[in-house]
């Protein structure tokens, strides 16, 4: 089946894990050609020797060629480079992804790699972590002059990291002020926002049996729009899709991570979480519990919307395979439902 050609309108910032990558690959074709994801390959499990290290990065890099299908994405290597020697480039279609605080080895082998393949570099520039202005501009201007040889087009990629709910919008006039300081520096071929708000650990006050907590994310996206206006072209939204920010950071999301276990359901405003606690032989029972309350909600859109519903439904009323999975498979479904919201979301107000 042909997809439709249609520019990417939404850049989730995903890690290379088994749970993130069957989501994208599982996406209807309408949806997929509107995503472009930010593929971050997560840390290997224990301090590896070069080979190794190599090793990992090319695996990951041929996980995400085989799901991306020649579609672009770019790809961010910062936990798995260990020296000149661990850099690996990959098809044309996965774009390289620098930073200031990347070492300068790095940088110009990224330039080099997207000189060679022709799709372009992003520029992920992590707002969270920047210094004050001039040193943050200089360091984004000394980062363009160095890769200058390549010639290439460019992707600003702003990351906000963590944003959450206040009444003065402190992530929006940040994203703004950056802004402001950073597209005049290049004529960048695209700009992306990307912010998270979907919680590391336990929200406070968790509740039984769902908890909800807001898209502060998605408002940021919202708020832009409105305050941007015309006056200039609207960022791309990025967000990290059903999890938190951090999660490209760890080696994995199960074992010692204190939130290892949770359904997750994206509603227009807000993240269902419900959280599965305690392992056994009757964790099943809780997981289809956790799934009913959600497709028992008004927000649940039924099991021909995504095959993250559809997997949601067939857990709730027993009728899928006789276990309920592992977190990897929560974390897949909520992924691939969220994506599919958020796109299509988009699409119809962009």
């Amino acid at each position: 089946m042909t997809e439709p050609t249609t520019e990417p309108i939404y850049v989730p910032a995903l890690p290379a894990r088994r749970s993130a990558l069957a989501a994208y690959g599982g996406l209807t074709p309408d949806v997929r050609g509107a995503v472009a994801p930010l593929w971050t390959v997560p840390p290997p499990g224990r301090e590896p020797d070069a080979t190794a290290l190599g090793d990992h990065l090319r695996r990951a890099l041929a996980d995400i060629a085989q799901v991306q299908g020649g579609r672009p994405a770019w790809v961010d290597t910062c936990h798995v480079e260990g020296g000149p020697q661990a850099f690996e480039v990959g098809p044309p279609s996965l774009r390289p992804v620098t930073g200031t605080e990347r070492a300068a080895w790095q940088q110009v082998a990224c330039a080099e790699a997207a000189a060679a393949g022709g799709s372009g570099l992003g520029v992920r520039v992590r707002a969270a972590r920047a210094d004050a202005d001039e040193r943050w501009v200089e360091g984004v201007s000394r980062l363009l002059h160095r890769i200058a040889f390549a010639r290439c087009p460019l992707d600003l990629l702003l990351d906000l990291g963590r944003v959450v709910d206040g009444a003065d919008h402190p992530a929006l006039c940040w994203a703004l002020h950056a802004l402001d300081l950073l597209v005049p520096l290049h004529p960048w071929r695209s700009v992306v926002v990307l912010a998270g708000s979907f919680p590391r650990a336990h929200p406070e006050g968790y509740g039984s049996p769902l908890t909800e907590t807001g898209r502060a994310d998605r408002d940021l996206r919202d708020l832009l729009r409105h305050t941007i206006g015309g006056q200039r072209p609207q960022p791309l939204y990025g967000d990290y899709g059903a999890h938190d920010p951090a999660s490209a950071d760890r080696v994995s999301d199960t074992g010692d991570d204190p939130f290892r276990g949770a359904l997750r359901y994206t509603t227009t405003r807000t993240f269902l979480v419900g959280e599965i606690r305690a392992d056994g032989p009757d964790r099943h029972l809780s997981v289809r519990a956790q799934a009913r309350e959600i497709v028992d909600t008004a927000d649940f859109r039924g099991a021909a919307y995504s095959l993250g519903d559809r997997w949601l439904q067939a857990c709730a009323d027993g009728s899928g395979p006789p276990g309920t999975g592992h977190p990897d498979a929560w974390i897949c479904a909520g992924h691939l439902q969220h994506l599919t919201h958020v796109a299509r979301e988009l699409r119809r107000n962009p």
